[in-house]
């Protein structure tokens, strides 16, 4: 054993504890004692500086606890919390330090929830008073909020409903337009209604509602056309107007390719407009040849014997 070293490293940890470097003056004497494993000498000397550390840890958390106590009466519970995770890392079993990271944590919940509670109660008396006062300017709130507070279970709530509170809002206000026949004013209404609120249950109600009375007017006129359209016909061949009226079917069965009564008439006025055709062509070689053979008795030598 080289007693020069030892005595000198005795002196080193002693000038360490002195100057309170408990855990370089530990690690120094495990080193020693690792070298020297039969130098019991070193191994007592760290039990002691285990000793003062613990002894000093305990102080600096007794102060430590002394200066949090105005905290408590400032409610500051997180920053509380803050101060004695740090200390749990000297001290981990330690009761007290337990006991009081325990409360701060129950009282810090408490407080977070009071403070939900009156941002909620705030929010929404801001946001009724716009619905009522400026629905538009309640719009870009609702944004806003979503925006500041990504993701917020309870604000993401709180402005679905004002949502649908704002969109039931316009609806009721537009009933007698949404009951018009104003198909292109509509659509373009619903289309703003869903800048707001694009997965609103009543807007698709509304559109669904708009879409089936625009096929119903559209059936209605459509039917309305056709029962004109057959009724003219009707005229039209009873004037002898036979080419006018199918003219008019075909205009029909290109609207409604199954319409049995326009077909019918179709191929009643095709008929009549035959024989109308065949009349006038019977009489009009009636006609020229009551002509002819006046000016052949009258002109015989202008006709050629064949």
């Amino acid at each position: 054993m080289d007693n020069a070293f030892i005595q000198q490293a005795r002196r080193n940890i002693d000038l360490l504890i002195a100057s309170k470097k408990y855990s370089e003056a530990l690690n120094l004497c495990n080193a020693i004692s690792s070298r020297y494993p039969d130098d019991r000498e070193f191994q007592k000397t760290a039990i002691i500086i285990e000793k003062e550390v613990a002894k000093a840890n305990e102080s600096m958390i007794d102060t430590k606890l002394e200066e949090m106590g105005p905290l408590w009466d400032q409610e500051k519970y997180q920053e509380i919390l803050n101060g004695l995770k740090y200390l749990l890392r000297y001290s981990p079993d330690n009761k007290k330090i337990q006991k009081l990271y325990k409360k701060a944590q129950d009282l810090y919940t408490d407080q977070i929830n009071a403070l939900r509670k009156q941002f909620q109660k705030e929010q929404t008396t801001k946001l009724e008073r716009l619905l009522e006062s400026d629905p538009e300017k309640l719009v870009n709130e609702l944004y806003s909020l979503e925006r500041s507070n990504p993701n917020n279970t309870e604000v993401a709530a709180m402005t679905k409903f004002f949502r649908e509170k704002l969109v039931h809002k316009k609806i009721e206000e537009k009933k007698d337009l949404i009951y018009s026949d104003k198909h292109d004013v509509i659509e373009t209404f619903i289309a703003n209604l869903k800048k707001i609120d694009e997965k609103n249950t009543e807007i698709m109600k509304i559109e669904k509602l708009v879409k089936q009375r625009k096929i119903d007017t559209f059936m209605e006129q459509r039917k309305e056309f056709i029962y004109k359209g057959e009724n003219y016909i009707g005229t039209l061949i009873r004037l002898k107007k036979y080419a006018e009226a199918i003219k008019v079917a075909q205009e029909l069965l290109a609207v409604d390719k199954n319409d049995k009564e326009a077909l019918s008439l179709m191929e009643k006025a095709k008929a009549l407009y035959f024989k109308q055709t065949q009349e006038q062509v019977i009489n009009s070689i009636e006609k020229n040849s009551s002509a002819l053979k006046a000016e052949y008795v009258t002109n015989k030598k202008g006709f050629v014997k064949i």
